[in-house]
This record gives C-alpha cells, sequence and structure tokens, in this order.
C-alpha cells in the first residue's frame, strides 16, 4: 500500500511541474511546487487514520473517495493530455503507469 501511494505521488508531482515548465519557471520552483503540493498529505493522513481509528465504518467509505477523487482527476487532467498530439510517449506513460498499478495490486494482493 505504501510503494502505491509513493508510486501515485509521482504523476501527482508531474501534473503541477509540466505546466510550470510550459509557463517557464526554473526546475527549482517547479521542483519545490511539486513538494509543497505533498506537504498536507501527512496532516490530512493524521485526521483520516484518527477519523478511521474512531468509526471502522469510515474506511470503505474513505478508500471509495480517494479511490474516486484520484479517477476524476486521471480522467479529466491526465488522460486528456496524455492523449494530445505530442508522439507516443503519452500514451506509454499512460499503459505502463496502469500496468504497474496492476502487477503491483495483483502480487500484492489488493
Amino acid at each position: 500500500m505504501i510503494l502505491a501511494i509513493a508510486l501515485q505521488n509521482i504523476p501527482e508531482g508531474t501534473s503541477v511541474a509540466i505546466p510550470m515548465a510550459d509557463a517557464g519557471f526554473s526546475r527549482v520552483q517547479q521542483f519545490w511546487a511539486a513538494v509543497l503540493t505533498s506537504a498536507p498529505q501527512p496532516i490530512g493522513a493524521a485526521v483520516a487514520y484518527e477519523l478511521v481509528e474512531t468509526t471502522e465504518a469510515l474506511l470503505p467509505v474513505s478508500f471509495a473517495f480517494a479511490a474516486g477523487a484520484m479517477l476524476a482527476l486521471v480522467a479529466a487532467d491526465l488522460v486528456p493530455r496524455s492523449l494530445s498530439p505530442r508522439g507516443w510517449r503519452g500514451p506509454l506513460g499512460l499503459v505502463a503507469g496502469a500496468t504497474t498499478m496492476l502487477v503491483l495490486s495483483a502480487a500484492l494482493g489488493v
């Protein structure tokens, strides 16, 4: 599970850095913006942990909410950008990422 969450942060940081690169920001600015977008995650994780520990019935709902949010982001933003007329790298990355997550899911039994 930790590996899946860590891998999820790669496209999240990329989705921040790529538009910044197009806008002319430096690599240092892109890096720190990507890092700062992940900064609130430990706070949210702590709050979510406490809620799930006190009300165990929230666990399936919280997983469903997180999965839905990520799918909405991917469907609305990442997929259309990856399929734009920029060559083969976008679709290849999409397929490689989906394959990696499916293999990890099968290997870990989740």
